[in-house]
């Protein structure tokens, strides 16, 4: 990259290098050198600290800088941004029913009493079997299993809904009407989340849930976007009280956010039918630290009261991980 492109980058981007000689050497210092050796052992392909948008350690292993990896379930931490955004242009609202927007469910007694907000925390009672096709006609006609606000259920199918919603208020408003589009044009191209793909459903829709390749920097952003609360350029991007709602998990499991996973103490014994050992071990990490997860240890963790990002990506295959060691190794050099 010339140093005009390189300028122009940076301008760009609010994720930033402390210095053109770390930028050149796209190393850790020995500062994180444990937790960036304890990552590379475990199929660890990208590994980047950031603090304030600073950038303090950023080594790729395998991978281009530039390479975009597929995040898995890290995915849902997009769903957030996409409902932050729609509300910020004044097309939703966390409080309106679901109903409002999926007319097939105005008639149903319970499901007409579902919001957005209980929908995009997981509790609101509609979620699949495990015999059910994975499609939007099955889930707009799913019955609830659970009372509304409840129980949480770590399911694809709110991401599946909530992705159609989007869909349709942004037709009915003349706008892209496909949301991953929407969102990478609107919000992630300005914040510099490049390059980014999505698989997409037989249908055609976007995979909200599990669909999305980004590179490391770019995923960084996702997560400096949300410790700003929507803010970029001093300008408000993102609805701010929507990302709020995204760390604050809910009266259902304080454990879970929007797309996030949330080191916040348990109310229960649930399982929350994810790979970690983030509330059964104990780390250094503050208790507003918030997770994006995907399986085989890849990570993006936001810590806004410390001001931080961290990303970790993997080549893929198994490989044993644990978050709890991970973040003691890295708050040991904060």
């Amino acid at each position: 990259m010339n140093r005009r492109a390189f300028l122009s980058t940076a301008a760009a981007c609010s994720v930033v290098s402390a210095s053109a000689q770390y930028a050149a050497e796209a190393q850790p210092a020995e500062r994180f050198a444990l937790a960036a050796r304890y990552s590379a052992e475990r199929n660890g392909a990208t590994f980047l600290v950031v603090r304030n948008g600073i950038i303090l350690a950023e080594s790729y292993y395998g991978v281009a800088a530039d390479a975009r990896l597929p995040i898995g379930h890290g995915s849902r931490v997009f769903m957030p941004l996409l409902l932050a955004s729609l509300a910020q242009d004044r097309l939703l609202s966390l409080d309106e029913p679901v109903a409002a927007t999926l007319g097939d469910w105005g008639a149903h007694p319970v499901k007409s009493t579902i919001s957005i907000r209980v929908l995009a925390s997981g509790a609101s009672g509609v979620f699949f079997d495990r015999r059910d096709a994975r499609d939007l006609a099955t889930a707009i006609a799913l019955e609830p299993r659970e009372a509304p606000g409840v129980r949480f259920v770590n399911d694809e199918a709110p991401y599946i809904l909530l992705t159609e919603i989007a869909r349709r208020k942004l037709e009915a408003a003349g706008r892209e009407p496909d949301p991953a589009r929407y969102l990478t044009s609107r919000t992630l191209g300005p914040i510099g989340c490049t390059p980014i793909g999505w698989t997409r459903a037989a249908s055609g829709a976007a995979r909200f849930d599990d669909g999305v390749a980004v590179s490391a920097r770019g995923w960084a952003q996702v997560g400096e976007l949300i410790r700003r609360e929507g803010v970029w350029r001093a300008a408000q991007l993102a609805d701010d009280d929507t990302l709020r709602e995204a760390l604050r998990g809910s009266f259902a499991e304080s454990r879970a956010g929007f797309g996030l996973w949330l080191a916040a103490i348990a109310r229960n014994r649930d399982d929350l039918n994810v790979d970690s050992d983030l509330w059964r071990a104990q780390s250094p990490a503050p208790t507003d630290l918030a997770m994006a997860a995907g399986a085989g240890g890849q990570r993006l963790y936001v810590a806004p009261s410390a001001g931080l990002v961290v990303v970790r990506q993997t080549r893929g295959g198994a490989a044993q991980w644990s978050d709890a060691q991970f973040l003691s190794l890295l708050w040991r050099d904060l």
